[in-house]
């Protein structure tokens, strides 16, 4: 589901994956493994609540554990996506009193753009990101081996590398549990006419604040995302063979007239023209 916890997709025994990427299919979410993109052509812009980063070719960011984020690619973009659990560079590593506990800290607080690093650390991580992903497409005798040993460089290197910056950890974990909830609560119930106050009390705030709340942590105001969240949904019943009037009822628009005229606004042309060209696409 859109704008919710992503299940883990990665193979259980060795949760690790790299895959090249060129259009954005979630809207915001979020998933336990660490996550790093490495822009290869095109621009994609990333959200991080109450932080966004515009990245063009060559520029890498760090996503930590937990993080909600949304990818928006502008077309032609392309990106390489390396994931990978937390457990993929333990024995030993984030039990209490070590070292590397400070690793999803880097992550989440550091300098986590290359476009904020010295030229000699953007080329030290893109080659070692690089040498992941090459382990991962040739599978080689001995791949995975390789894979691990390349993580607890990349460990190494981010704690050593990358400061620690000097946020209220405490307050804005607070924050990040609170839109989570918030966006889990929306896509529960987006199918439904749902108002701002609703959702502001499911989350336990003054509906004005968590107006404010809302728009500083994800970019847009709440009916906004609502509509987008409708319209994301929309787009995939119409690849099902659901008629129209039965997409509307699905994916929480009023009426037939609202969700045709707010579809084409949006993407310029009509549900039916939408599907047809979808359908085209996959002959």
């Amino acid at each position: 589901m859109d704008a919710i916890f992503q299940e883990q997709v990665l193979r259980p025994d060795f949760p690790f994956s790299a895959e090249i990427q060129t259009e954005s299919r979630q809207f915001y979410h979020w998933h336990d493994e660490f996550e790093i993109l490495l822009v290869q052509e095109g621009s994609v812009l990333v959200m991080i609540p109450g932080r966004e980063y515009r990245l063009k070719a060559d520029d890498l960011l760090m996503i930590g554990s937990g993080e909600v984020h949304c990818l928006t690619p502008e077309p032609g973009a392309k990106w390489l996506s390396v994931r990978f659990a937390p457990k993929m560079v333990q024995p030993g590593l984030f039990e209490n009193g070590t070292e590397a506990n400070k690793l999803p800290v880097v992550l989440q607080d550091g300098a986590r753009c290359s476009c904020q690093w010295d030229e000699q650390t953007a080329v030290g991580f893109r080659q070692l990101v690089g040498k992941l992903a090459d382990e991962a497409f040739g599978m080689s005798p001995g791949w995975q081996l390789a894979v691990r040993g390349g993580l607890f460089e990349l460990a190494v290197q981010l704690l050593r590398r990358l400061p620690v910056g000097d946020e209220q950890l405490i307050r804005r974990g607070s924050r990040d549990l609170s839109l989570k909830k918030t966006l889990s609560f929306l896509a529960e119930n987006y199918t439904r006419d749902i108002s701002l106050k609703e959702c502001a009390d499911a989350v336990g705030f003054n509906m004005n604040y968590f107006s404010r709340f809302f728009r500083s942590h994800t970019g847009i105001h709440f009916h906004q995302y609502l509509t987008t969240l409708r319209l994301r949904k929309a787009q995939q019943l119409l690849l099902t063979g659901l008629t129209v009037t039965e997409v509307v009822n699905r994916s929480g628009f009023q009426n037939a007239k609202t969700f045709n005229r707010v579809f084409k606004n949006t993407f310029g042309c009509s549900p039916r023209e939408f599907r047809k060209s979808a359908a085209g696409k996959r002959l």
